[in-house]
């Protein structure tokens, strides 16, 4: 998953799949080069809320401006779901690396420079590294996440409704 400060002028964009990065505006996400959504029933289920996006956004900084450490980013793809789908709003927090614990989603710069949001798996104690894995992902990312790379952890999520996206 990939973003932006939120302090620029642009919207955060997280990436949750393999897509690539895609800056957004504060009013206008545009994605290119993903794939379709699946048209079998049977697909997770994006979690949703009656809230419009720019509800979402100002709730979450809200929430952001409440602590230090704290940014607001946007969300894009389907390797989290179905946790976060789709334009999820995310407030992430800063911590320290030696507080991370198996389970925590974070935030980290990937291996090609895109900063993700993925769950940590295990700890490899010889690369002084965390494995993570996209929810939907069935491989783990080829990048460890590291005291280097570490971005911080997922503090609360807001997921525009379905029809105000």
């Amino acid at each position: 998953m990939s973003y932006i400060p939120a302090k620029t002028l642009t919207a955060p964009a997280l990436q949750f799949s393999r897509c690539g990065v895609f800056p957004c505006l504060l009013l206008v996400l545009v994605f290119s080069g993903c794939a379709a959504p699946s048209e079998d029933p049977s697909a997770k289920a994006v979690p949703v809320t009656d809230v419009g996006r720019m509800q979402a956004w100002k709730d979450a900084e809200a929430v952001a401006a409440m602590g230090e450490g704290r940014m607001t980013v946007i969300g894009a793809g389907d390797s989290m779901l179905p946790v976060y789908g789709e334009g999820t709003v995310l407030v992430l927090n800063k911590i320290d690396f030696s507080e991370l614990k198996p389970g925590m989603q974070v935030a980290y710069m990937g291996n090609s420079g895109r900063e993700v949001v993925h769950v940590l798996v295990g700890y490899e104690e010889s690369s002084k590294g965390w494995r993570v894995r996209g929810l939907n992902n069935e491989a783990e990312d080829g990048a460890l996440v590291t005291r280097y790379n570490l971005i911080g952890v997922v503090y609360a999520s807001f997921a525009p409704g379905d029809g105000m996206r």
